[in-house]
This record gives C-alpha cells, structure tokens and sequence, in this order.
C-alpha cells in the first residue's frame, strides 16, 4: 500500500530524470559547434562540406532541449509541493488511527488518477480526501472555489469540487459502498468558505479537517 505522498514523488523524480537528460541534451546541442572543427582531423572531407548555417541551427535544438527541460524541472517541483502536502495531511489525520479509523493513500483509479486518500470511519463512513498544497486564502461563492488576493478573486486552473466529486464517484464504485463524502483539504492555504458543504464537497484547511470528520463519524 502506498505511503502518503509516494506516487507524486515518484512522478517529481521521473521528470527530474527528463530535465537533466533534456539539460545534457541541449549542452551537447550547444557544445556541438566547437567539437565538429576537431573532426577535421578525421573526416576533412565531410566537415568542409557543410555549411556555416549548420552551427547557428544547433541552437534551435540545443532551445527547445532546454526549455522542455526547464519545464519538466517546474512539474517535478510542483509534484513534490503536491507530495509535501499530501505528507503534510497524513501527519494530521494519524491520531484517527488509533480512533479506529481506516485510511489508505494514492489509490489508483483509471477515471480519476490518483486519490490521495480514502478513510473509512469506525461508523463505517467512508470519505475521499483531495489534497491541494496552493497557499493564500480560499473562498467561495456557494458553487465553486476561488482564490482571494486582496479585493481581488482568481478562479483555480480546475474544479476542484467536481474533481473531488469524481474521485468519490470512483472509490464507492472500487469499494462497492453506498456512498462516500467528498472533501477537499487545502494543507496550506486559509480556508474561509463560510458554511460547508460546498456543492456536496467539504472544503477544510489542515487545522479543521480531523474537527469536521470526528464531528461528521
């Protein structure tokens, strides 16, 4: 059974092994332009005939090896901000297990991907919980998320009360349940949505979130 947070840190080190390899890539591009006069030494012929253009092209590979690579670099630090706080709200839900309350971590679902993590209460309850590590200050306007910044309001790049609608969807499909409770737990971010659930999705901060399931069994 996976550990909280492990198939994201996997996926952060499989795209950490791609931007290196696209790093090197893209230095070799670039280091390509010094290496072939050395090779005059050993094929003359093939290196006088080609044309100076050839050495400013490899600067066209030598940019797109970058800056794929840099954007690789940006997803692995994004998926290891998502592991953090996925480790983040294991550490908080631990005293349930000795309440009797079940959990597991990163079942895998075709339809949804990932559920970070899915509890079953002593009541037989049972609950999905999608992790979100974005920082500020989360709000809402009954139907949907969005993020305050000052007097300003930003929408999240997904519905993430959907998303977490989905994920309940699938785990009562998988566990064969009656039904499951969506949540949304923010480990980062100051959550003030006012009155929960949202749309059927509880949306807690790390603070409230064992408070809201001991209350809810």
């Amino acid at each position: 059974m996976p550990r909280a947070g492990q198939n994201v840190r996997v996926m952060a080190r499989q795209r950490r092994t791609k931007a290196v390899l696209g790093f090197a890539i893209a230095g070799l591009w670039i280091l390509l332009p010094w290496v072939l006069p050395w090779l005059l030494f050993f094929f003359p012929t093939i290196v006088l005939s080609l044309p100076g253009s050839v050495y400013l092209s490899c600067l066209v590979p030598a940019g797109f090896s970058y800056f794929q690579a840099q954007r690789l670099w940006s997803k692995a630090n994004r998926a290891d901000q998502g592991a953090a706080g996925e480790e983040a709200i294991a550490t908080v839900l631990a005293p349930l297990q000795s309440e009797g309350w079940q959990m597991e971590y990163g079942v895998r679902d075709r339809s949804v991907g990932d559920v970070d993590v899915f509890l079953l209460s002593p009541k037989g309850r049972a609950y999905t919980i999608d992790v979100k590590s974005h920082r500020g200050e989360v709000r809402s306007d009954g139907k949907q998320l969005y993020r305050q910044y000052g007097r300003s309001q930003y929408p999240f790049e997904k519905d993430f009360l959907n998303q977490a609608k989905r994920q309940a969807v699938a785990m009562k499909k998988i566990k064969q349940l009656s039904f499951v409770t969506p949540v949304v737990a923010f480990s980062q971010a100051k959550v003030e949505v006012g009155q929960n659930p949202i749309a059927g999705v509880y949306v807690l901060g790390k603070q409230g979130l064992v408070r809201c399931l001991r209350s809810l069994g």
